[in-house]
């Protein structure tokens, strides 16, 4: 082809493009300008998206650490340094700690170090019991290093600070041991006040020793900030704490060493007797969530291989955090999240991309008859293209910066995928080009067709059988990809890793459905049409003829279809985890309220009678007790309150095993009245009916099977248990039901070692989780989204079809038809379709949780421990139902009022040309 040939034909294609397309806007500008709207709205939302869901994720990992402190900051232990000459004093401790915990902070991978605060250094020594004046108290000497340029830890209201003493040199030939050293120290007020010590008390330092130290309280101090992160660990410093559970002590106490009397305590004390804590607090402001999973790893090598935090003394720190176990957890949460983000976001693109092609479908429907003339006139199919798309083109991109405008403004500096928009785009711009391109095309290709009969009709066979290969295909590859989805998941890697063909399973299985319905609806409008034609009404004829023919168009039903299926799917999953969480809470607290750690019984008695505490359930629980001598068979051993127990059973509605209560009766010869589950019936005639409690084996009344428990379980009554031990058995968890439970179980928070979970407050602080609130909200936002796309589908479905519908309404009108029944015959037309598209996708909408539960990661949001079930909801239906009518009557009422000054003899001869 010559040089001269080929600008020609470019010339042929391209000349008076720009002409055209500016006459073409100008004379349906106010369509161009509802088509842009639109581009810009579905773009931004494609845009947002994401980014919200980015956004959400970021911020429930930011949460999940700051939930997690104390244990989730980075506490780096390192025994204290000593002195190469026992006895000698090192110089310039303080400084020495500054610059082991510069090396520290330098040290840390620069991933780990961006998500924790400055080092606050603080040196313990090990707890001991000490004899004052007071009582036996269990004590400590702590030391916290002040930060350069902040406030002082304490303020010392009563006495001095500690200094530092003179030295100590021992006698010729006297044993260190034997040296008696002084040290000075501090004490909080409070601590004074309650355990009686006072200034002047001395108390016998005990532990690791080189010498003899006696700790002598100087001062008094009020800590300046009891929240800093610095007292993280000591608390009896700030003000006495209950003694540990099991100690002769009244109370743990803390003597505070200052930077001058520091350099005394550790002289006298071996390496073993004090710590030094490196502690740096979470901070996860700039957290992602992509940094999850890297973070977790470099903690977890940090933690398994310290040697990067080696000191410049050889000494190297053990760093101790939960940090990376928080992480991997909410990976966990996050992959559920991104589960269910995916598939919205799929779906979203989806519905919004077919919402475009029947915009555009519109544009060209009013076009065809000038798109028809062009091709009559010579235009080629190229330049019919490229008259659409200089118009398209820059529309679609003014919409996509003022799209992205907003976003900025909106969200600025977020990040987040872009393809979404980038194919919403790309379909706003070239569908009607394409669209254009199929009218030119059909109105006169130049191909010859056989004047045979018989070989026209094996042409358009082997077209049909070329779409039902098509459409074959779809519905094996959404079968297929249910198939995978349901046996990997939609996360078979890590949080992200998202396999976007097997996320759009739903999107798959509604165009599937589709296929299948554009088969079943045209028999159906048929036997429509045949009723219709009974009757007396010519509207419900036409209605139904117009029907059969607007059945074949597959975008419409598809649009709706998807975006219907859609919409139930987020609603059914809305009342899914609502529902889940109430189950969880139920499941992980097991009562109204629960107490765990040692409860004795007049406490249990005492809460019993508190108001509006109804059941009271005492348990203790032993894992791994050998059951029978020599059987090596181990049981869990679970000592209940049984008669509490039973009641709260048969109230809640579910039955007790039997011979439950009569636990509780004293037993045949002394034993313990057991029940044991039944595979261990067995052993028990074998080798004996006995169980090790705690240093003995008890022997058991074997009373009958019981079904509680995951595996081998003994259960026996907790009294009939401790009048066998002749010791007390306390409960270690205590579950309490009533509308009083709450306020009955935080009363008790002040006995040591207890802590209180409650089932209103398990469900607040999940429910408030950013996570979880946030991808709730997301898809509140996308049904609704879906719901209105629904309606705009079928609403431009209802105006492409107006054109041709008001020529047959004029014709009609001329035989007598009244005006009023052109509401029904658009009406009808669509009716079918919006029925068909209500249907199948309620039904996809339902079977999807239904069969990717397990998929989806649900549970993962709904915190229930063993697996979520699906649960429905009113509201969908009601949403979708309510919007895709009344888009369609308005859609009618508009086109009516619009034709109601029409001239019916212009009407007429439009019609027959």
């Amino acid at each position: 082809m010559s040089r001269t040939t080929l600008t020609t034909r470019l010339r042929a294609v391209v000349a008076d493009g720009p002409l055209v397309a500016r006459r073409r806007a100008r004379t349906d500008v106010g369509l161009l300008m509802l088509s842009g709207a639109l581009v810009a709205v579905l773009v931004l939302a494609a845009l947002l998206a994401p980014r919200l869901v980015a956004e959400v994720a970021d911020r429930g990992a930011r949460h999940a650490v700051t939930q997690g402190r104390p244990a989730s900051d980075l506490d780096a232990q390192v025994l204290v340094a000593t002195s190469p000459v026992p006895g000698v004093r090192l110089p310039g401790v303080v400084e020495d700690l500054r610059a082991d915990a510069a090396v520290v902070a330098q040290s840390l991978p620069p991933l780990v170090a961006d998500v924790l605060g400055e080092p606050r250094v603080t040196t313990t020594t090990n707890a001991w019991l000490a004899r004052t004046d007071a009582g036996p108290l269990a004590a400590r000497i702590g030391h916290v290093l002040a930060t350069p340029g902040g406030p002082a830890p304490v303020q010392w209201v009563e006495g001095r600070e500690p200094r530092r003493l003179p030295d100590v040199e021992p006698a010729e030939d006297q044993p260190l041991a034997s040296l008696e050293r002084d040290v000075e120290v501090g004490i909080s007020r409070a601590a004074a006040e309650q355990v009686g010590l006072r200034l002047g008390s001395e108390v016998a330092v005990q532990g690791p020793m080189v010498s003899r130290l006696t700790a002598r309280v100087v001062g008094l101090y009020d800590v300046t900030d009891p929240d800093d992160d610095v007292w993280t660990g000591m608390a009896e410093f700030v003000g006495p704490e209950p003694a540990a559970p099991g100690s002769s002590a009244d109370a743990a106490v803390g003597f505070l060493a200052s930077d001058a009397s520091l350099a005394d305590v550790l002289v006298a004390m071996q390496a073993t007797g004090a710590t030094t804590h490196f502690r740096f607090a979470a901070q996860p402001d700039h957290l992602s969530a992509t940094d999850n999973a890297p973070l977790a790893r470099e903690i977890r090598a940090l933690r398994a291989d310290p040697a990067p935090l080696r000191l410049t003394d050889g000494r190297v720190p053990m760093p101790v955090t939960t940090l990376d176990q928080v992480l991997l957890a909410y990976e966990a949460r996050i992959a559920g999240a991104a589960a269910q983000a995916s598939v919205l976001l799929l779906g979203l693109a989806t519905v919004g991309a077919l919402t475009l092609v029947l915009a555009a479908r519109l544009l060209v429907l009013r076009r065809t008859g000038g798109l028809v003339l062009e091709r009559a006139r010579g235009s080629s199919v190229a330049g019919v293209v490229w008259r659409s798309v200089l118009e398209s083109v820059p529309l679609v991109a003014v919409a996509t910066l003022v799209a992205a405008g907003v976003l900025l403004l909106v969200l600025p500096g977020s990040h987040g995928t872009w393809w979404p928009a980038g194919a919403l785009a790309a379909v706003g711009a070239a569908a009607p080009g394409a669209l254009a391109a199929g009218v030119a095309r059909s109105s006169w290709t130049g191909r010859r067709v056989p004047a045979n009969r018989a070989d026209r009709d094996r042409i358009a066979a082997r077209r049909r059988t070329r779409r039902l290969v098509t459409e074959l295909t779809l519905v094996a590859l959404a079968v297929a990809a249910l198939v995978s989805v349901r046996t990997r998941g939609l996360l078979p890697g890590d949080a992200g890793s998202v396999d976007w063909l097997l996320a759009a399973t739903p999107v798959l299985l509604a165009a599937a459905a589709t296929v299948l319905v554009s088969y079943a609806l045209p028999p159906v409008v048929r036997r429509l049409r045949a009723v219709a034609a009974r009757g007396r009404s010519v509207a419900g004829l036409v209605a139904a003829a117009r029907a059969e023919h607007a059945s074949r168009t597959a975008v419409p039903l598809l649009t709706m279809t998807i975006a219907v299926a859609l919409v139930v799917f987020c609603g059914t999953t809305i009342a899914t985890v609502d529902v889940g969480q109430e189950r969880a809470a139920q499941a992980v607290v097991g009562a109204d309220a629960r107490l765990d750690g040692p409860v004795d019984d007049a406490t249990l008695t005492a809460l019993a009678a508190a108001p509006g505490v109804d059941s009271v359930v005492g348990s203790r629980e032993w894992l791994a007790r050998t059951f029978g001598r020599s059987s090596g068979v181990d049981v869990t051993l679970l000592a209940l309150d049984v008669r509490a127990f039973a009641q709260r059973e048969t109230t809640e509605g579910r039955t007790p095993d039997p011979g439950l209560v009569a636990l509780a009766e004293a037993g045949a010869d002394g034993a313990v009245p057991a029940l044991i589950s039944p595979g261990l019936a067995t052993t028990a005639d074998t080798f004996g009916p006995q169980v090790w409690v705690t240093d003995a084996f008890v022997g058991l009344d074997v009373q009958g099977a019981t079904t509680l428990g995951s595996g081998p379980t003994v259960v026996v009554d907790r009294e009939r248990l401790a009048d066998a031990l002749a010791v007390p058995v306390p409960a270690e968890r205590t579950s309490l039901d009533g509308p009083g439970a709450d306020a009955a179980a935080r009363s008790v928070t002040t006995l040591p070692g207890v802590t209180v979970l409650t089932r209103a407050q398990w469900l607040e602080d999940w429910q408030s989780s950013p996570l979880v609130t946030g991808l709730r909200s997301l898809l509140v936002v996308a049904q609704v989204t879906l719901a209105l796309l629904a309606a705009v589908a079928l609403t431009l479905t209802v105006v492409a079809t107006s054109r041709d519908r008001r020529r047959t309404l004029h014709v009609l009108r001329t035989q007598g038809l009244p005006a009023r029944d052109s509401r029904r015959l658009a009406a009808g037309e669509v009716l079918p379709l919006v029925v068909a598209a209500l249907v199948g996708g309620v039904l996809i909408g339902l079977a999807v949780p239904w069969l990717l539960t397990g998929s989806l990661g649900l549970s993962e949001l709904t915190g229930e421990p063993d697996g979520t079930r699906v649960a429905l909801a009113w509201e969908p239906f009601v949403l979708v139902v309510g919007t895709v009518l009344l888009g369609l009557l308005v859609a009618v009422e508009a086109e009516a009022r619009a034709r109601r000054d029409d001239d019916l003899a212009q009407g007429i001869r439009e019609a027959e040309r």
